[in-house]
């Protein structure tokens, strides 16, 4: 396969250079943003309140996984198909939205009924309480932006999705930033959900233009294709058990360890979520592409093409990480959060090796997807899922501290992570046979 390939690599073009560029501006400062908030939380508000806002954000994570139905996958699958059969694909994609828009705030409602339930029950301290509010609130403003980024995918103009998640994601810390320093903990988690809220409302807005632009005006209703909800079903439960291996491992942690070891796991994590950031575009770039290879007679050929050219750039993109982040990774951690937390710069290192190995095949998480075969996606992350949670068990049982319970569980992770692309490269010509 790689004979047939490596002959016509050549670097992507200038349209595709700047849609990459602009996606992983926006996914940095996603990631580096969000991080500076923390380190000057951690630093204010010291590492015992700290987790507890972790924890608060953790279970608002997993809540809104769980009722999270995933329609942008399923737009980017069958909004296509519908454009061609009928001419109605924006019709189609704007009820998903809606759609989209009623199930997070639903969702948002029965989340702060159930937190202020477990007050009076004395299941949760009134500020602890007040915190998974607010946090609830943020993901309910998140529930669509999902949605309405797959307008622009559809649109082929994800670059301009790039420039608006920048802005926002500036906007958005410096509301946070402002939130913590007026109001501590709670503050900052207001100024988080304010944040958000604006984000959801250009979002929407703008992702309705560009996709009626795109495909036209939304003149007929259009209903849900018979197989859409089977899909989004798969696609749900994939995506909530991928979430166990971030909200749900820090959610874990804070019970297995206390706040400390979910705040050393939230910091040693950094590094390998601005890396994870700066590969999710290449998998954003290639699910529309690989959706209409599939649709295509020799969309295999395509495909193969186009994930070994990805793997490759990525396997260089990630030795390159690794190669200048291992030497000044202690230093760093320790000039940014106090000299604490300098030791968990293994930890750190761990797991960014980890998410630097998992990158190259980013794309396993849109290729099923696109083949319309959302049963592989979803088999091999609960997989993943388990094998992480286990480790994260398995440390908490070995180890006497919270830093021993990191460093296995970044071990852990790394070795999973190896296994992963082991099994998606002996899988690809499976899944792209019965896919195609």
């Amino acid at each position: 396969m790689l004979e047939r390939v490596l002959p016509r690599m050549r670097p992507p073009g200038g349209r595709h250079l700047r849609t990459f560029t602009s996606l992983t501006t926006a996914g940095l400062s996603e990631a580096i943003l969000p991080s500076l908030t923390l380190i000057a939380l951690v630093r204010s508000a010291g590492a015992e309140r700290s987790g507890q806002v972790i924890f608060a954000q953790s279970l608002a994570s997993i809540w809104f996984l769980l009722c999270d139905p995933r329609p942008e996958d399923a737009a980017q699958r069958f909004v296509p198909i519908e454009q061609r059969r009928s001419g109605h694909g924006s019709a189609l994609f704007l009820r998903l939205l809606r759609w989209d828009v009623v199930i997070g705030v639903a969702a948002t409602c029965v989340g702060l009924l159930g937190t202020a339930a477990a007050r009076p029950l004395g299941l949760a301290t009134d500020e602890f309480a007040l915190m998974l509010c607010l946090a609830i609130a943020t993901r309910g403003a998140m529930a669509s932006h999902g949605t309405a980024g797959a307008a622009f995918a559809l649109a082929d103009r994800l670059r301009d999705l790039g420039l608006i998640r920048l802005s926002c994601a500036v906007v958005s810390s410096g509301l946070t930033m402002g939130g913590l320093f007026a109001g501590g903990p709670l503050g900052y988690l207001a100024g988080q959900a304010l944040g958000a809220l604006v984000m959801a409302a250009v979002l929407y807005g703008r992702a309705t233009r560009v996709l009626l632009a795109a495909l036209g005006p939304a003149t007929a209703h259009v209903r849900f294709p018979a197989d859409l909800a089977g899909f989004s079903v798969k696609a749900s439960v994939g995506t909530f058990v991928a979430g166990v291996s971030d909200s749900g491992i820090l959610a874990v942690a804070a019970m297995l360890g206390g706040p400390s070891l979910a705040t050393i796991l939230k910091i040693a994590t950094a590094p390998g979520r601005l890396y994870a950031n700066l590969v999710i575009p290449v998998a954003a770039m290639l699910y529309p592409r690989l959706a209409q290879a599939a649709a295509e007679e020799d969309g295999r050929v395509l495909i193969r093409r186009d994930l070994v050219r990805a793997t490759l750039m990525l396997a260089v993109a990630g030795a390159a990480c690794l190669a200048v982040t291992l030497p000044v990774v202690n230093d760093v951690l320790g000039m940014m959060y106090g000299h604490q937390y300098a030791e968990i710069g293994t930890v750190a290192a761990l797991i960014l090796a980890a998410e630097c190995v998992r990158g190259l095949v980013c794309w396993s998480n849109v290729l099923p997807l696109a083949v319309g075969r959302p049963s592989w996606r979803l088999g091999y992350l609960t997989a993943e899922g388990l094998l992480l949670l286990g480790a994260l068990l398995t440390a908490g049982r070995i180890a006497s501290d919270a830093f021993g319970t990191s460093l296995l569980y970044a071990c852990g992770a790394l070795t999973v992570a190896v296994l992963g692309v082991t099994v998606w490269i002996t899988l690809l010509r499976r899944i792209v046979n019965e896919g195609g």
